[in-house]
């Protein structure tokens, strides 16, 4: 399948190409809204490509074993840090948690294979559509792969990874781990369309089992699936919200998502799709330059409507004509080189200080609090630093809330 590639054109400045291919299939630009309810039916699936994403993943259809799942708990989201409380407003912050239970798509298997194919009919050419399947063994892998052969889907993705499938009975997960291969050669014998296997954060060794999906075939790896949590009313003793654990998620754990396939991404020679933390244009560039091919997003579209795409897409647009570069593939993967070892960490540079400036200073104290090192003290309404005491260790520097402290090299 062959789509044009998405053009933006900045001021006189030549034009950016954001096109790219993933799994053998030409994406317009490599933002995908990951399965979820945005994703729900073909409706919201045209919404999100109207609004400018490259691609879509419809909600996962799982097996009859997991019907239970396609009645949805009432309320199902859950949001911990997002709202303003007295004193203290919101800031324009990434650390919140959405918590969710959203299981399958409520759709039967006739029901979801029209669905896909009216998601086709409405948006065409102009994006990808990926079904998403999750089966409990093999009769219901292939009742599966039957349904989506039957559809006009461009890409399939293998969900072995919801954090909270396990209590339906499906392996999946940390439980899947010895079934991932079994379960991708499987796959790969009966679908017609390419396929991407999503892991699970919840494993050992995300680089052996991600190698392993590789070698049993797959076409391509999502890399990966939210955690799974639970939060108590101390007062009452029992779980919030529905009762159970639960997708447990958001923008704070981009650095988990980088780190975990900056560690697969070298290891594995098939493309990846990146989802974990999206909120910002930022965060598609960080999972591009260690190695991600397309980058997935949920929990941004939930809270910030499909048109936080526009934005992603001009910024990463005005970035890229910045920095000079022409397509996506010239930064890829690029941060890999530059990360090093724990034990290759410079541990005791000697050409760094801290210093304040007292004229910004408001002596608010907080950099006194967590000096453990007893190199700061307030005097007459402003903090100074001992340099003779002072460890370097940076948090004064991270916490000072108007910026007056000062990282320098002394040569």
């Amino acid at each position: 399948m062959e789509l044009l590639g998405c053009y933006f054109e900045i001021g006189d400045e030549s034009m950016v190409d954001l096109s790219v291919e993933f799994a053998g299939v030409t994406f317009k630009n490599p933002v995908i809204a990951a399965s979820a309810t945005p994703t729900k039916d073909s409706k919201s699936m045209k919404k999100a490509i109207d609004a400018g994403f490259g691609g879509v993943v419809a909600k996962s259809l799982c097996g009859e074993s997991a019907a239970v799942g396609r009645r949805y708990p009432r309320p199902r989201f859950m949001l911990y840090g997002w709202r303003d409380y007295p004193g203290y407003p919101r800031r324009k912050t990434k650390f919140f948690t959405l918590h969710s239970l959203e299981d399958c798509s409520p759709l039967d298997y006739e029901g979801y294979a029209r669905d896909i194919n009216e998601a086709k009919r409405l948006i065409g050419e102009d994006g990808v559509v990926i079904a998403s399947i999750s089966g409990s063994g093999i009769e219901e892998w292939e009742e599966l792969c039957d349904v989506v052969n039957g559809t006009e889907a461009d890409l399939c993705e293998a969900n072995i990874s919801c954090p909270f499938m396990a209590d339906l009975g499906l392996r999946m997960g940390a439980g899947a781990v010895e079934y991932a291969p079994s379960i991708v050669k499987f796959l790969k014998k009966r679908l017609a369309i390419p396929l991407s296997v999503k892991l699970s954060p919840l494993v050992p060794d995300l680089v052996s089992i991600a190698k392993g999906v590789e070698n049993s075939g797959a076409d391509a790896l999502t890399l990966q699936a939210r955690l799974s949590g639970l939060m108590i009313d101390i007062e009452t003793a029992h779980p919030l919200g529905w009762g159970s654990i639960g997708g447990y998620g958001g923008p704070y754990l981009i650095g988990f998502g980088l780190k975990c396939l900056s560690d697969v991404s070298p290891k594995v020679r098939i493309p990846i799709s990146a989802v974990l933390g999206v909120w910002d244009w930022k965060d598609i560039i960080s999972y591009i330059m260690v190695g991600a091919v397309t980058v997935q997003s949920a929990t941004a579209v939930i809270m910030r409507g499909y048109n936080v795409v526009k934005d992603w897409l001009r910024d990463i647009t005005e970035w890229m004509e910045h920095k000079g570069y022409d397509s996506i593939l010239e930064f890829r993967g690029a941060a890999l080189k530059h990360i090093v070892r724990t034990k290759e960490v410079e541990r005791a540079p000697t050409n760094l200080r801290m210093r304040i400036d007292e004229a910004q200073c408001i002596g608010c104290g907080e950099c006194v609090v967590s000096c453990f090192y007893d190199a700061i003290k307030i005097r007459e309404g402003k903090a100074s630093i001992d340099a003779e005491k002072c460890d370097v260790c940076g948090l004064c520097l991270e916490k000072c809330p108007v910026g007056a402290v000062r990282l320098e090299r002394t040569s």
